[in-house]
C-alpha cells in the first residue's frame, strides 16, 4: 500500500506542472464538494480545474484484470459528460522511468509501420503509436519519463508546441481506436491513410 502510494505520488509530481502550464490547478484526493454530481462516490486520485475540460485523473499501474476492470467502470461514468474527461496516468510498479529509444531505433519502427499499414493497418497502427510514446519521452523526458494514457500523450505534444492543434482531432480519433484494439476490440481497422498520417507526424517530430 505504501508503494503503491508513493507511486501514485511520483507520478502526479512528474505531470503537474504540464497540467499548470495549460491553467488548470490540480487538487490531489479532492473533497466530495469538489467533484461533480456524476461521480458523487467516486474518489479520484486528483483532479484539475481552471480549463476546458476539466479533468478526472486517475493513477493506476499497468496489467492485471483488475486495472483494466476499473478503466472501463470510470469511462463509463463519463459518457455524455462533454464539461470533464477522464486522464489515466500509468504508473510503472516500481517507479521506475521507461528507457528512451535512439533516434535510429524510432525511425526504424516508424518504417516498418509504413510497410504494414496498407496490409495490416491494425499493427502498423500499434507500432507508429508505440513510436509516438517513444519520441515524446525522447522531446520531454522528464513529463514523459513514466508510460503515459495515450490522451496526455497527446496533451503532452501539443500543450508543449511539438505538433499544432489541428492535429489534435486525428490523434485523439487514432488513440480511441489503438485503445480498443488493445484491449480485444478487432473488428475495428483504422483507414492505412491515417495511420501513414500517424506516422508522417512521427518522422517529422524525430527528424
Amino acid at each position: 500500500m505504501v508503494s503503491a502510494m508513493l507511486n501514485e505520488q511520483a507520478a502526479l509530481d512528474n505531470l503537474e506542472s504540464r497540467w499548470t502550464k495549460r491553467g488548470y490547478q490540480v487538487i490531489r484526493r479532492p473533497s466530495a464538494d469538489q467533484l461533480p454530481g456524476f461521480l458523487r462516490g467516486f474518489h479520484p486520485d486528483a483532479i484539475a480545474v481552471g480549463a476546458k475540460p476539466q479533468l478526472v485523473i486517475e493513477v493506476m499501474q499497468r496489467g492485471g484484470g483488475s486495472t483494466e476492470t476499473k478503466l472501463k467502470q470510470l469511462q463509463s461514468l463519463f459518457s455524455g459528460q462533454a464539461d470533464w474527461r477522464l486522464e489515466v496516468v500509468y504508473a510503472t510498479a516500481d517507479g521506475a522511468p521507461l528507457e528512451t529509444i535512439t533516434p535510429h531505433d524510432i525511425r526504424t519502427a516508424l518504417g516498418e509501420a509504413r510497410r504494414l499499414s496498407d496490409d495490416a493497418p491494425r499493427s502498423a497502427l500499434m507500432m507508429a503509436w508505440a513510436s509516438l510514446e517513444a519520441i515524446g519521452r525522447r522531446l520531454e523526458p522528464t513529463l514523459a519519463a513514466r508510460s503515459l494514457s495515450t490522451g496526455s500523450l497527446i496533451d503532452l505534444l501539443i500543450s508543449t508546441g511539438h505538433l499544432p492543434q489541428t492535429e489534435s482531432a486525428l490523434l485523439f480519433r487514432l488513440s480511441s481506436t489503438r485503445n480498443a484494439v488493445a484491449h480485444g476490440q478487432l473488428d475495428l481497422t483504422p483507414a492505412p491513410a491515417d495511420v501513414r498520417r500517424l506516422v508522417d507526424l512521427g518522422e517529422r517530430l524525430v527528424a
